[in-house]
């Protein structure tokens, strides 16, 4: 069974730099506009499956909101692993120490995967997704 395309958005609708969740056949998908080039990704990062569309996007790369993993959205490869929060040059509260580094060594056991990628088409201003 080949792929088929299912129409998604109005192009119209997505400025550059602009991304938006669409709901096809039950897969959450993130159609993102990189200067007129759409590309759409499952809608979950691959390390904590947090909503992708609440963070940025920079050409093709897109960066989780949650803790900052990078993913290149035109082939779903995640480019770098979750950056840790961190207090700066203040030193933390002893609670909230103990609790950091608590949350650090479980994060070190968390993987992160690549994200599914879907091909795309604009076909009479409108963007269309494979399924």
């Amino acid at each position: 069974m080949g792929e088929r395309f299912v129409s998604a958005i109005d192009a119209a609708d997505l400025a550059p730099g602009g991304m938006k969740t669409v709901q096809l056949e039950g897969r959450e998908i993130v159609v993102c506009n990189c200067e007129g080039r759409f590309l759409a990704v499952e809608r979950r990062c691959g390390h904590m499956n947090a909503p992708l569309e609440m963070g940025t996007l920079v050409g093709t790369v897109l960066t989780c909101p949650m803790h900052c993993v990078q993913f290149d959205i035109a082939t779903g490869e995640a480019l770098a692993g979750p950056v840790p929060h961190d207090t700066g040059n203040e030193p933390a509260p002893p609670k909230l120490g103990g609790l950091l580094a608590n949350i650090a060594m479980l994060m070190g056991h968390i993987q992160t995967r690549a994200i599914r990628t879907y091909a795309t088409k604009v076909e009479s201003g409108r963007v269309w997704i494979a399924l």
